[in-house]
């Protein structure tokens, strides 16, 4: 960040860039928003736009940290896998823009991510693996992560398909459904709802930042 983005009135501006950046991007993906376009729903000048993030690049990426970070927090307050898949599951339903956003970059842009220096979400990968404490981790969290994922990005069209009345009995169980799903996907109870024997005790796994501050 530069200078001026230290200082309170800076902050605002950054916070308030972010968030617009955010919302247009959700909408239009990467390539599809604009500085300028930013620049107007945040209500600031471009010149105040380019001068907290001199490219699009920039700005994309401090968007993506601010989720990473936003995802590290929640998981730091799981201390057991199916305090994770609770946290997990109440993010994806509060958070659709933030799920459809990072859909949006899986897609979108594979040779940036072949090219990036720093991974946004990698913190939050790695902690939730080791949290887990399962067979192949890394691949049980990424389907999980996957099907929430899926979930809030098709519902506009679920709710065509279904019809107002049952779309909104659907969204009503979300939480429990989705929960339930998550466990099971990451074996933490069987398919007639039976806890496993590892659900039923705190991970032995610690986050790194854990493990830093023993």
């Amino acid at each position: 960040m530069t200078d001026r983005s230290h200082t309170p009135k800076g902050q605002r501006a950054r916070a308030r860039i972010l968030d617009a950046a955010e919302a247009i991007i959700v909408t239009h993906g990467f390539h599809g928003a604009s500085i300028r376009d930013i620049a107007a729903a945040a209500e600031l000048p471009l010149a105040t736009v380019v001068y907290h993030f001199a490219r699009k690049e920039q700005l994309y990426a401090a968007v993506l940290h601010e989720i990473g970070d936003e995802l590290v927090a929640t998981l730091d307050r799981a201390t057991t896998p199916d305090a994770f898949v609770e946290a997990l599951v109440e993010w994806t339903a509060a958070k659709p823009g933030r799920v459809k956003l990072l859909l949006r970059e899986l897609l979108d842009n594979p040779m940036r991510v072949k090219k990036a220096a720093q991974l946004p979400l990698a913190p939050f990968v790695e902690r939730a693996a080791a949290l887990l404490g399962v067979d192949n981790p890394e691949l049980a969290l990424l389907h999980v992560v996957g099907g929430l994922s899926y979930v809030i990005a098709a519902w506009p069209t679920v709710e065509r398909i279904v019809g107002t009345e049952r779309a909104n009995r659907l969204h009503a169980g979300y939480r429990k459904t989705a929960v339930a799903f998550a466990r099971r996907a990451l074996g933490l109870e069987d398919l007639h709802g039976s806890r496993t024997a590892m659900s039923a005790r705190p991970s032995r796994a610690r986050s790194p930042r854990a493990q830093d501050h023993r």
